[in-house]
């Protein structure tokens, strides 16, 4: 069975950063604590991989295959995040919060979560963690979307988009690890207005801080990268959504300061960062597709 004949890109891509987890894994692993755990989320991962390119070569009827082709990249992603914090100390014990928080003072004046304090109400504040929130199904809108018309190559190379944009990020917390405004000890102490919401505030932030096991993730801000490049794809594929996403948009980006989970530098770096991943995605993505690539999933 040639299972190179059914590559896709975002194997490739999947593939290049489960490696480059691999190679911290192993330098990691004399200090490490997590040898058990990484090995077996490792090993997985890449069966995983393995068993998808089996079923997309079978050319599989059965149904759950089917779905299983389809949420694929999904399920690689979390699961390749949630193994960061298993390596993620042992290769960078360095926090650099504090220049952080200085660049934004140079840059700004003032420390930007301290600023908005002013505005902080608990109606704004519901509003604004609800929006935080929409930023994780926020690019599946625009997914399904290509799926549900069967634009199976555009759907393709948005995701290969949005998984560069979500890989580079996760390569640059080991390289510059942060906690972010809301657990930095000299902003604790400037912030002081209780960000309480009407119901769903709570539940939020307590459901991000349960599930969120890699907490060195505020640069660059993927929540800027994710956002701004979920609004690219929308306006490649469906200009008429942009009237409720860059809205959205703007309003992820607001809480972000606001809700203190990132410094306005974090928000420079996500915006860079998602540009070269268009950039790199628009240059080389249709050259490689057509020699050599077939899209993750089809209607075949």
């Amino acid at each position: 069975m040639d299972l190179h004949k059914k590559l896709s890109l975002v194997d490739v891509v999947n593939f290049i950063f489960w490696l480059a987890i691999f190679i911290f894994y192993i330098i990691s692993f004399r200090v490490s604590a997590y040898k058990l755990h990484g090995f077996l989320l490792l090993s997985g991962l890449l069966l995983f991989q393995y068993y998808i390119l089996k079923i997309r070569a079978q050319k599989t009827k059965n149904s759950w295959q089917k779905y299983l082709l389809l949420f694929y990249p999904a399920i690689f992603l979390v699961m390749i995040f949630d193994g960061i914090h298993l390596v993620l100390p042992y290769i960078n014990s360095h926090v650099y919060d504090q220049q952080l928080y200085e660049i934004d003072h140079w840059l700004l004046g003032v420390n930007p979560t301290v600023w908005i304090e002013q505005f902080i109400n608990p109606y704004l504040t519901e509003l604004l963690y609800i929006l935080y929130f929409f930023y994780f199904p926020m690019p599946l809108f625009i997914l399904a979307y290509l799926y549900r018309y069967k634009k199976f190559k555009e759907l393709d190379k948005a995701v290969v988009f949005i998984f560069i944009t979500y890989y580079g990020a996760y390569l640059l917390y080991f390289l510059v690890p942060a906690l972010g405004p809301r657990y930095y000890p000299v902003l604790e102490m400037q912030q002081k207005a209780s960000l309480n919401g009407l119901w769903l505030t709570d539940i939020i932030r307590n459901t991000i801080s349960s599930l969120e096991h890699n907490k060195f993730d505020a640069f660059p801000s993927l929540h800027t990268a994710i956002s701004l490049a979920t609004v690219i794809v929308v306006a490649q594929y469906r200009k008429k959504w942009l009237w409720f996403f860059v809205p959205v948009l703007i309003g992820i980006l607001i809480s972000l300061i606001y809700c203190r989970y990132h410094y306005f530098i974090d928000m420079i770096g996500g915006t860079i960062w998602v540009l070269i991943a268009y950039f790199i995605t628009e240059k080389y993505y249709d050259k490689l597709y057509q020699k050599y690539f077939v899209p993750f999933i089809s209607g075949r």
